[in-house]
């Protein structure tokens, strides 16, 4: 069995209504994830039951051709926070589940994503290459966290 990995990671994308806007519905249409470097197939946007298919086009995940399927257990439509939580279903590399949530500071106005996810290695492969499945874990999560940045926006 292996171990459960929790993290969560945070980054500023800018400030505003528009930003806020603009970001939660790239996360709920799967823009995120495309901008993150994977091909996804889903039917729609994020909405519960949704299931969805992730493959990376670069890292290790692409050239071993590894599919992700994933179902939306949840979703958040808040006038402060938008977002979605999916859990890994069978022949993820991966079980487990992971939160994405763009959230406005109504104070501040400051736009931020935070990652939230909770897995172990789901297959002999994962389980085997954990060091490489966790450092594509961590730069997948890297990506996604400057998939929804404005252009010219780095910190």
């Amino acid at each position: 069995m292996s171990q459960i990995r929790r993290f969560e990671r945070e980054a500023h994308l800018g400030s505003g209504a528009a930003l806020f806007d603009r970001a939660g519905d790239q996360l709920m249409d799967w823009q995120m994830h495309r901008r993150a470097g994977f091909v996804v197939v889903a039917d729609g946007p994020a909405t519960p039951g949704r299931t969805v298919t992730l493959r990376s086009r670069t890292g290790p995940g692409a050239w071993l051709r590894l599919a992700a399927p994933c179902e939306v257990t949840e979703v958040t439509d808040r006038p402060d926070a938008r977002g979605f939580t999916y859990r890994a279903l069978p022949g993820h590399p991966e079980r487990g589940w992971e939160r994405f949530l763009v959230r406005r500071d109504p104070a501040t106005d400051a736009v931020s994503l935070t990652i939230t996810a909770e897995s172990a290695h789901a297959t002999l492969l994962a389980r085997l290459g954990a060091p490489v499945a966790r450092a594509e874990q961590d730069r997948l999560t890297r990506r996604y966290l400057a998939a929804l940045r404005p252009v010219g926006h780095s910190s």
